[in-house]
């Protein structure tokens, strides 16, 4: 069999970061769910099986110097990628070996670890992977480690499953790259669907999910849909096959997954409270909100917690605002659609978050919580993180900002040659934030040692396009013009100083 066995090789993986495999993350989503975030809470070791281009894992390195991380992946393309990133970025916690999950679990025992993660790789490989992939975790995690796992799932595939096979006969149909071979798939799916193909008339969700495709990168759904081993599992038979590495589920990495009240309609509440085993559940669950992704976290010897252990647990957290209090919005995506808070709850705990870390006990001092439950504190906090506006950090040793500077200061440096990431670490929460174009170069300009005033850093961005031998686009429309493309540059950057860098400067990402 050829080394590839049958996985996309000839376009490397994307390279972007997952903010649900952060430990604090996984601790807090325990802690939401009930359970004990084990390992989670105060890591020493991280496991990624299938760590793709090494970025997510390597900016988690940045930002959690007292953490070891350990990558693996099969494609030499990608360690090599990885192994330069964290060269360049003097990352000495981290390395990234190039081994399949066949030959690691055949390598022996190593250093335990606290997380094993594994994002988008189980639904992507053979039955005889992931009896390795069971292997090397029976091998590697701890006693109370946590295990992150994310896979397609049922029943959401149903009615969109038949693109994915129209997706692989043009391939087969068509040599070339599998990007190419991408784009030509989802024109020939348009032509269908524009043409009035009863495929996509009688089933609106497969014209919406084709919408959200033309959307994606192409590199990205090579490795999505092109993949020989294609499986998609209903949640009971993951957990049955887990529960051979003696692991047991802890909850949703999703946070809002955990609440039934927001991922469950309310006629089906009883239902999922009668539901005599976690299988049953999680099935009824899926079921409601037709779900087709799910992200995981098992644990090994998850042991109950009594209501003072999680009160306990939870006091030991504190609550930070990841973005500028003006951009708080209390409205959410959950998993059943929209979400609307009740300002009255949600103002002053953005308020509060906004201007430092907060204890749970602090919010529940605030006016607005003295009559409340720890539940309804809780609730919030909970859809606040899970919609990328509050992170929830977790007790640990003291912040080290310089390798997350550095970090970020390599990231900037390869906007410079056209290479575009789109995370950037902060140690403060040992994890990343998302950035888009302006905000990268305006921290180009920062990390170059610019002043930190607007015509200074408007300058250095035109400067880098021009570097790049391109031009700021307006609505699509280059901007030709020097002076019309410094006023555009202008109003993007000036609420990046006013509002983000001071911001990033608490979060120490700066």
């Amino acid at each position: 069999m050829h080394w590839t066995r049958g996985y996309v090789t000839d376009v490397g993986y994307t390279a972007h970061f997952y903010r649900e495999m952060a430990p604090a993350h996984l601790a807090f989503a325990a802690l939401v769910s009930g359970r004990s975030p084990g390992g989670a809470f105060a890591p020493r070791r991280v496991v990624e099986l299938g760590c793709g281009q090494g970025f997510g894992l390597a900016l988690l390195a940045a930002a959690n110097p007292h953490i070891a991380f350990e990558g693996y992946d099969f494609n030499p393309a990608h360690v090599v990628h990885a192994s330069r990133l964290i060269a360049n970025a003097e990352l000495s916690n981290i390395e990234v070996i190039e081994a399949s999950f066949q030959e690691q679990a055949a390598a022996g025992q190593r250093e335990p670890a606290d997380i094993v993660s594994l994002h988008g790789i189980w639904s992507w490989v053979s039955a005889d992977a992931r009896d390795a992939i069971l292997s090397i975790i029976r091998q590697r995690l701890r006693p109370e480690g946590l295990v992150y796992i994310s896979y397609n799932c049922q029943p959401g595939w149903a009615s969109i499953l038949p693109m994915r096979q129209f997706m692989l006969d043009t391939r087969q149909r068509n040599p070339g790259h599998s990007d190419t071979q991408v784009g030509l798939a989802l024109d020939q799916l348009t032509q269908l669907r524009n043409g009035g193909a009863a495929y996509f008339t009688a089933n609106p969700p497969a014209a919406a999910h084709l919408d959200h495709l033309l959307k994606q990168d192409k590199i990205y759904l090579a490795h999505e849909y092109f993949g020989a081993d294609w499986e998609i599992m209903p949640f009971a038979t993951v957990a049955a096959m887990l529960d051979e590495a003696k692991l047991g589920y802890v909850g949703s990495a999703t946070i809002a997954e955990n609440l039934d009240q927001y991922a469950v309609p309310s006629a089906l509440h009883e239902m999922v409270a009668s539901a005599h085993d976690v299988g049953l559940r999680e099935t009824i669950r899926d079921y409601a909100a037709n779900k087709r992704f799910r992200r995981d976290i098992f644990s090994r010897g998850m042991t109950p917690l009594t209501k003072a252990e999680h009160r306990e647990l939870l006091e030991r957290v504190r609550f930070v605002g990841v973005r500028p209090r003006e951009d708080f919005k209390f409205t959410f995506q959950g998993p059943l659609g929209e979400l609307t808070g009740k300002e009255e709850l949600y103002k002053p705990v953005a308020d509060l978050v906004a201007q430092k870390p907060a204890t749970v006990e602090e919010l529940r001092a605030l006016p607005a919580f003295r009559n409340e439950s720890l539940g309804t504190l809780l609730d919030c906090l909970a859809l606040l993180i899970h919609s990328h506006q509050v992170f929830a950090l977790t007790p640990g040793v003291p912040t080290d900002p310089a390798p997350s500077q550095r970090f970020n200061r390599w990231i900037t440096e390869r906007l410079k040659i056209g290479r575009v990431y789109h995370s950037i670490a902060s140690p403060v929460l040992g994890s990343g934030l998302p950035v888009d174009d302006f905000d990268l170069l305006a921290l180009s300009a920062v990390f170059d040692g610019c002043h930190e005033d607007l015509s200074s850093i408007t300058r250095h961005a035109l400067n880098i396009f021009k570097l790049l031998e391109r031009r700021p686009q307006r609505e699509g429309t280059a901007l030709t013009d020097d002076e019309e493309a410094t006023r555009f540059l202008e109003n993007q950057i000036q609420p990046i100083i006013e509002n983000k860098f001071p911001l990033w400067r608490k979060l120490g990402i700066i």
